[in-house]
């Protein structure tokens, strides 16, 4: 392909969600020249494009009732400005005894927060950082060859660019650049390669909060998961999900309805991506009008939104120099090289049982075999295999598939981003060669939480 120019940096980002953002603005913080390379018109990725403007991971109930912080660094510095500004939601502010934003009182832990505030501020911290961020930019080919990836080539309203740089992030969410390098990596169960479902998000405006968590609490039933029942009996209800999940955001009357599952989707698959798309919003619809005639707290609602993107929660996941299995995670396994972590519930759905998780349980038994457990995620799961100058952040880590579902979740996603931000400034083009006891001290200075410091017993 013929190419308009090429552009020169230190680090290249690839994908600019919350994983790519916080790199890209970590190692420009460094000193580094930075490019983001983002396929849409906005940064954020599931948080913004994909609706879920409820940024779950970086706090965590106590057994006192506070919600501490876990994650700390950019991901504090980006939500502590929201919530300033009053566009985002303080958790300890919010009433457990009336709590319409989350099902059960840990989950008021997620910061609810204001889409387009999200998006300004991410823009601006991005500025602020100097970092260079190409918009509808979608990533075409990777130039790599005897380890070493030593260009990209993207496609925008300029034409084909190409991309060199020292050393390159893949923070795509589905491994795209660790693809398109033929590295390896594994995808779905092992039995079938069935992935867990996506999700389509609306938001509705108009709806009665005091209707809705008064019904909640008085049936004992955050999940409506009766009325389901009934409905479903009654043929109303032809949904794969049997639970009703949805929570308030900024806006007292503003709720993002995060119930619909479309199955069997491959993420990575173009076809599968845009069928699932058009399931989804027709799906939205019928979902609203029962919302309306058959859910307390609706029947005034109004549709704000529903997503452009697909919620998708499974792709690809690297092979890493370490993987960290299911039983690291159960464990609370302590890595030398530790550089992220995550205190979120296991949640990684069945990819046909979709209210059904083997960690979690189902609607009617909702705590089955789920132990809370702080998950350590050690430097050496970023780096995948047979590459040296390229390193990765976000759900396409290096996990076992039922630790993903722990790990994917936007605060542990942002802070493998800041650690392979801070790691590309220390790594000289090769990331293997870091010195994780310096990176590790560099990263707490810059306000991330030390895993092993957290105030929890695991």
């Amino acid at each position: 392909m013929k190419t308009v120019r090429t552009d020169r940096y230190d680090f290249v980002v690839c994908g600019g969600g919350v994983a790519g953002f916080s790199a890209a603005v970590a190692a420009a913080r460094k000193g580094l020249s930075v490019a983001l390379v983002e396929r849409s018109g906005i940064l954020g990725g599931t948080a913004t494009c994909a609706g879920i403007n409820q940024l779950l991971g970086g706090r965590k109930l106590d057994e006192n009732g506070n919600h501490l912080r876990v994650v700390g660094g950019i991901f504090d510095e980006l939500t502590d400005k929201l919530i300033a500004e009053g566009a985002a939601i303080e958790p300890n502010t919010v009433d457990p005894d009336f709590n319409p934003f989350g099902w059960y009182p840990r989950m008021a832990s997620g910061i609810s927060c204001n889409e387009t505030a999200l998006k300004i501020k991410m823009d601006d911290m991005c500025r602020e950082a100097g970092v260079r961020v190409y918009f509808n930019t979608v990533i075409c080919e990777a130039d790599f060859s005897h380890a070493r990836l030593s260009a990209v080539t993207v496609f925008n309203k300029d034409g084909f660019v190409r991309l060199e740089a020292e050393s390159f992030a893949d923070c795509t969410g589905d491994a795209d650049v660790v693809a398109m390098c033929s590295l390896p990596f594994s995808k779905g169960r092992s039995e079938d390669g069935l992935m867990t479902p996506c999700s389509m998000e609306m938001h509705v405006e108009g709806v009665d909060a005091e209707a809705l968590v008064g019904y909640q609490n008085e049936h004992q039933s955050p999940k409506l998961v009766e009325i389901i029942e009934r409905l479903r009996r009654d043929g109303i209800w032809t949904f794969p999900s049997e639970i009703f999940v949805t929570v308030r955001l900024v806006e007292e009357d503003v709720f993002l309805v995060n119930t619909l599952r479309q199955t069997c989707i491959d993420g990575t698959c173009e076809e599968d991506v845009t069928r699932a798309l058009m399931n989804g919003r027709r799906d939205c619809l019928k979902l609203f009008g029962i919302m309306k005639e058959y859910f307390p707290g609706f029947a005034h609602a109004r549709i704000r939104k529903i997503a452009d993107s697909l919620g998708v929660r499974e792709t690809r996941r690297i092979h890493g120099v370490y993987t960290v299995s299911i039983e690291d995670a159960l464990s609370g396994k302590r890595f030398p090289d530790t550089v992220a972590a995550t205190t979120y519930n296991f949640d990684l759905p069945d990819p046909i049982r979709v209210s059904y998780d083997t960690m979690m349980g189902d609607a009617r038994n909702p705590n089955a075999t789920r132990k809370h457990v702080v998950i350590r995620l050690p430097y050496r799961a970023l780096l995948p295999v047979g590459a040296e100058n390229l390193i990765v952040a976000g759900r396409c880590i290096s996990v076992d598939r039922e630790v993903l579902g722990a790990a994917r979740i936007i605060g542990p996603a942002m802070m493998t981003g800041q650690a392979a931000g801070t790691a590309a400034a220390l790594a000289k083009g090769n990331f293997a060669s870091v010195d994780t006891d310096l990176l590790r001290t560099t990263l707490w200075a810059d306000g991330v939480l030390d895993p092993d410091t957290l105030p929890f017993s695991f």
